[in-house]
């Protein structure tokens, strides 16, 4: 017997309810149940005992998808006792499982999620009176989250993870047996160890999110010292493990018996005169190694994109060493001339070459007892890179027009924008030198991957901005924080910094909107029209953010066609954040194919 067609469980109501537990009169029976997106609807569809549910276009299918290109009966459910099997019913665009298409029949397990084009079927079954939930193991419970992720992104929706941490091991079946009580069944959750679970909290933002996990927390009041830390997408992200490992850090930052957003859940260091809010988990974990490192004189290698704060790395690296009483020495090594760089850093004697009317103290010499800074390292000649090579190595500097070695105690702290390791391959830096330089290596993850971040510091440069100006204080609009999270940010902090800046000398309003920010890059310098080559001779160059632009389309369609159209396989594939590969898709005007997430 099959059901019909109203969707039943309850509705919606049912997707958003905080009610913390089925009553017990109704717990005895088994619960399985469909939790259906299709578009921006969703509901639940309540399976029958036993029998089939069919599911396709047609008017006569138990289950309707309101989509031409599904099949008239594209798929079917069948559910034998406890079993609940999904096969295809040789549909033209077929149906996938955990994004596997499916090939044969297949037995479902409670949280396998169904595919059929932008439909997205999810099982819920619980067929053991009063069993308790069994978690998902960690790839699934991941995969869920991408899914919950790309829907939230695509339907302008949301979700919440929150992380449950206790300060010693916990038992596993008792915290089991009250999330089952206390959490939806839209909800899942995962254990990352013996003292700590993550629970997904599906189409919920943080003030009903702050609210189930006020309910858990005082449901599982007896197990003393639990700390709650949550996070909410797309407000603080849109990649699963980046939001997993932002709601612990938010835990650990939580005190005993209480729940911690995200939001408040950020460090502002000072160094110098200058502020770092280090928010973001890969950044959290940076500036803890730096803390680390700073106090040991190994000399250390920072990457990163043009404008992403490695100045700062590199200044507090200083400030947390032993040699802080002394100034940060510093060289921008690609705003000086290739021929002063070898005055500039090892000194000249008078005489040495024309114009050197006195002796010179280069900055290896300056910077002994202190910390040597070396911006852009990756500029310099062969020449200069060996003779800095031997300075590392002896511990002793020659000026140029001299014989006499001197000796110079200093630490190097390197930069660069540059793939060091692919110039070493194409022969423009020394394999010897960058082994000396890189004795502990920092990456700096660009801004686009550290949305919290992005947040905290836009309201930062506001602030400044207002205050040098001397206006009323401004806010920004959720909209206008929306278009800045999808923007790429190829200059980083540095281009963020100068839009808030501008904004607030440019614009009287005192809630920053959308416009703002539009006509601000629209008003942007355009690079002139390229015309077309010539038929015979050297091709002209061409604008570099046109050939970017061709590379991301070309490896983006390559992307989704060698995941059958899977935009979350897809972005994983080109370590690109899910929200960064959504709006390249959206700008490029990209049509994924028929089936995709």
């Amino acid at each position: 017997m099959a059901p019909d067609d109203t969707p039943s469980g309850g509705g919606l109501d049912d997707v958003t309810s905080l009610s913390p537990h089925i009553p017990d009169d109704k717990a005895s029976a088994p619960r399985r149940h469909l939790l259906v997106f299709s578009g921006t609807s969703s509901w639940l569809y309540q399976l029958p005992a036993a029998g089939t549910v069919v599911i396709g276009r047609a008017q006569s299918a138990d289950l309707r998808i309101e989509d031409r290109s599904a099949s008239r009966h594209h798929a079917q459910i069948t559910v034998k006792g406890d079993s609940i099997i999904v096969s295809d019913l040789g549909s033209q665009n077929g149906t996938f499982v955990n994004g596997d298409k499916l090939a044969a029949e297949r037995v479902l397990a409670t949280g396998d999620q169904i595919v059929i084009l932008g439909t997205t079927i999810i099982l819920h079954a619980n067929t053991t009176p009063n069993a308790p939930s069994q978690a998902l193991d960690g790839p699934r419970f991941v995969s869920r989250i991408a899914d919950e992720i790309d829907r939230a992104i695509r339907y302008e929706r949301t979700l919440s993870i929150a992380c449950l941490l206790w300060p010693e091991p916990i038992d596993r079946a008792q915290i089991e047996r009250v999330l089952t009580r206390q959490l939806r069944r839209i909800d899942a959750f995962a254990w990352h160890s013996d003292r700590c679970v993550h629970v997904l909290l599906a189409e919920v933002g943080r003030e009903i999110a702050q609210t189930i996990s006020k309910r858990v927390m005082d449901a599982l009041a007896p197990h003393a010292g639990l700390r709650i830390g949550l996070v909410s997408c797309p407000q603080d992200g849109a990649d699963a493990d980046a939001l997993l490992a932002s709601a612990y850090n938010a835990a650990q930052t939580a005190q005993p018996g209480a729940i911690e957003a995200t939001g408040t859940a950020h460090q502002t260091l000072t160094i110098g005169e200058s502020k770092v809010i280090v928010a973001d988990p890969a950044c959290v974990r940076l500036y803890a190694l730096i803390e680390r490192l700073a106090p040991v004189d190994l000399p250390v290698l920072i990457t990163g994109e043009t404008g992403c704060g490695k100045e700062l790395a590199a200044r507090a690296i200083h400030a947390l060493s032993r040699r802080r009483e002394r100034v940060l020495v510093s060289l921008n090594c690609a705003a000086i001339q290739e021929t002063l760089v070898e005055s500039e850093l090892f000194g000249h004697e008078r005489g040495a070459f024309s114009g050197a009317v006195a002796s010179k103290l280069g900055l290896l010499e300056a910077a002994t007892q202190s910390t040597l800074f070396l911006d852009e390292v990756g500029e310099l000649s062969l020449t200069v890179q060996a003779k800095l090579l031997r300075v590392l190595e002896t511990g002793r500097v020659t000026r140029v027009g001299d014989t006499r070695e001197r000796g110079v105690a200093v630490r190097i702290v390197a930069a660069t924008n540059r793939d060091l390791e692919a110039d070493i391959a194409a022969g423009r830096f020394r394999q010897d030198l960058y082994f000396r330089l890189s004795g502990a290596a920092l990456h700096l993850p660009p801004l686009r991957e550290r949305p919290r971040e992005l947040r905290l510091l836009t309201q930062q440069f506001l602030d400044e901005a207002c205050t040098r100006t001397n206006r009323t204080a401004m806010t920004i609009s959720e909209p206008a924080m929306q278009l800045l999270l999808a923007h790429s940010w190829p200059g980083n902090v540095r281009e963020l910094k100068n839009l808030i800046h501008y904004i607030a000398a440019a614009y009287p309003d005192n809630v920053v909107l959308p416009e703002h920010i539009k006509e601000r890059w629209q008003a942007a310098p355009q690079q002139p029209a390229t015309p077309e080559p010539a038929a015979a001779g050297p091709q002209p160059f061409r604008p570099i953010a046109d050939e970017i632009r061709e590379l991301e389309i070309g490896r983006i369609r390559a992307a989704l066609e060698a995941t059958h159209g899977n935009q979350t396989k897809a972005a994983q594939l080109l370590s690109m954040p899910l929200r960064t590969f959504f709006d390249r898709i959206k700008s490029y005007n990209l049509s994924p194919r028929k089936g995709s997430k």
